[in-house]
C-alpha cells in the first residue's frame, strides 16, 4: 500500500506539487518545467563538499553537531533557499537515499545491547514511553478536533525519535557508557512502535481504493509478519556470510550492504514497510552473533558520505514556510512530546537505574524527530486524500523544528550522562599542554 502509485497535485505560493510513484513531492512552477542546475554527479560532490564544510563550521565557530550544519545547508541551498538543489534533484537521488536509510536503521539496531535481565526491563520501560508520548500527542490533536484516524497517525509520527541525529550526534562526541546505551535501546524501541504503529494504521486510512474491514487487517498483519521475516531474512543472509568470509571489514561491509540493498528493494517488491525490517536485520545479527564475527559498518565513520547526503537533503526537502505558518503549533507539539517522554520515564526511572538528572537528559536526548517520518507523511498523504492539509502542516513544521534542534538536545544529553568522550579529552588538552604533557 505504501508504494502504491498515485497521483496528487497541491498548490502552495504560486506553485505545483506533485506526488508522484516514487513517494516524493515534486515542485514546479506554472507555465515552464523546472530545470536543475547539477547534474546527478555534480549534485553528489556540491551536496558532500558543501555539507562537510557547513559542518566543521558548525562544529568549530558555534560549537553546534555537524548534523545542525548539515540541515542548516540543505535549508539555504535547497526550496527554502536557493532553490539549487530541486526536489527533482532529491527525487533522483531516492535509491541512494533509501540506503542510506537502511543503513542507518540497521546500525541503530546493531548497537542495542544484548539481551539481559535489566534489557527486558528496560523494553517494558520503552514500551511504556512510547504508548505514554504518543497517547499525550493523541489527546493533542484530538483536542485540535482531527479526525481519530489521522489523530493517530500523528501520534505515531511523533513516537519515533530520529536514529540518524542520535547516531551522527553520539560519534561526534565520543558518547560511551551505560547511559549511551540506554539512549540507543529507546529510541530503537520508539522507532519499531511507530513504523508498526504506522503499518497497522495506514490500511484503514488509505481511500485510494474500496477496501472491507478484514482486508485491511490482513494487509496490516501481513505487512507486519512480512517485514520479520524480511529482517530475519537478510539477519541470516550476513551471519551465514560471515562464517565463510576471512574476517576483514571490507568483506563484512560489503556484505552488509549488499543485504541492505537486497532487503530494501525486496520491502518495495512486496509492498511491505521498508523501515521495520531493517532495524530488526541490525537487533537480530547483533543478539545472535555473540562471538562478534560479524564487522558492523559504523555509518559516523565507516560511511559518514551517507549521513552527510540525508541530513542535506533532507533539509533541501523541507519547507520553512511551513514553520512560518505553524510555528505555535509546532512548539506546542514539541512541548507535549517532551512532557510525555518525561512522565513515563520519571515514574519507570528506578526500573532501569536512573536518577532525576539522568532520566531528564534521557528525555532531552529523546528530542529529535526523524526525516523517516517525513517519508511516512508523504507516503501516507499520497494514499489518503481525506488528510487535513492544517494537519501535514503542524507535522511538517515540527519534523523541521525537531530537526533543527534535534541535534544539540542529543549532544546535552550525552553531555549530561558525562560520557562524551571527544568533549572531555578536548577539554583536558589545554591543561596538559601548560603542565608540559601532550594532548
Amino acid at each position: 500500500m505504501l508504494h502504491e502509485m498515485r497521483t496528487k497535485i497541491i498548490l502552495r505560493n504560486n506553485a505545483i506539487y506533485t506526488a508522484d510513484s516514487k513517494n516524493v513531492i515534486v515542485k514546479g512552477y506554472r507555465g515552464f518545467a523546472p530545470v536543475s542546475m547539477f547534474n546527478s554527479i555534480q549534485l553528489f560532490g556540491f551536496v558532500l563538499l558543501g555539507g562537510l564544510a557547513a559542518g566543521e563550521i558548525s562544529r568549530r565557530a558555534f560549537a553546534l553537531p555537524r548534523t545542525t550544519g548539515y540541515v542548516l545547508f540543505g535549508l539555504g541551498v535547497g526550496q527554502s533557499g536557493l532553490n539549487w538543489i530541486t526536489l527533482l534533484d532529491i527525487e533522483s537521488a531516492q535509491l541512494f537515499i533509501d540506503l542510506a536509510l537502511g543503513l542507518i536503521l540497521f546500525e541503530l539496531g546493531y548497537l542495542v545491547p544484548r539481551s539481559s535481565f535489566n534489557q527486558s526491563r528496560r523494553l517494558f520501560v520503552g514500551i511504556a514511553l512510547s504508548l505514554t508520548t504518543g497517547f499525550f500527542v493523541l489527546l493533542l490533536f484530538l483536542y485540535w478536533a482531527f479526525s481519530l484516524g489521522s489523530a493517530l497517525f500523528a501520534a505515531a509520527l511523533c513516537v519515533a525519535t530520529s536514529p540518524a541525529i542520535t547516531i551522527a550526534t553520539c560519534s561526534d562526541v565520543g558518547a560511551k557508557g551505560e547511559r549511551t546505551d540506554l539512549l540507543y535501546t529507546m529510541v530503537a524501541i520508539n522507532g519499531a512502535i511507530a513504523f508498526a504503529a504506522v503499518v497497522l494504521l495506514v490500511p484503514f486510512l488509505i481511500d485510494s481504493e474500496p477496501m472491507g474491514g478484514f482486508a485491511r487487517v490482513s494487509s496490516s498483519l501481513g505487512s507486519i509478519v512480512g517485514s520479520v521475516f524480511l529482517g530475519g531474512a537478510c539477519a541470516g543472509l550476513v551471519l551465514m556470510g560471515a562464517e565463510r568470509l576471512e574476517r576483514q571489514p571490507e568483506h563484512h561491509h560489503l556484505l552488509i550492504l549488499g543485504a541492505i540493498v537486497l532487503g530494501v528493494g525486496t520491502a518495495i517488491y512486496l509492498d511491505v514497510s521498508v523501515f521495520l525490517p531493517m532495524l530488526l536485520f541490525g537487533i537480530l545479527v547483533s543478539t545472535i552473533d555473540r562471538e562478534r564475527k560479524v564487522i558492523a559498518i559504523r555509518i559516523a565513520s565507516d560511511a559518514r558520505v551517507f549521513l552527510v547526503i540525508t541530513f542535506v537533503l533532507a533539509g533541501a526537502a523541507l519547507d520553512i514556510a511551513y514553520l512560518g505558518d505553524y510555528w505555535p503549533e509546532a512548539i506546542l507539539i514539541a512541548l507535549v512530546r517532551l512532557f510525555g517522554q518525561l512522565a513515563a520515564i520519571l515514574i519507570s526511572r528506578n526500573a532501569i537505574g536512573l536518577t532525576v538528572r539522568e532520566s531528564a537528559y534521557l528525555g532531552i536526548g529523546l528530542q529529535p524527530m526523524s526525516s523517516i517520518a517525513l517519508v511516512l507523511l508523504v507516503n501516507t498523504q499520497m494514499l489518503y486524500s481525506g488528510m487535513d492539509t492544517k494537519l501535514v502542516g503542524m507535522l511538517m513544521a515540527t519534523i523541521l523544528l525537531m530537526q533543527l534542534f534535534g541535534p544539540l538536545t542529543t549532544q546535552t544529553a550525552i553531555k549530561g550522562f558525562c560520557e562524551a568522550t571527544k568533549l572531555r579529552n578536548r577539554s583536558n588538552s589545554p591543561a596538559a599542554e601548560n603542565n608540559g604533557g601532550t594532548s
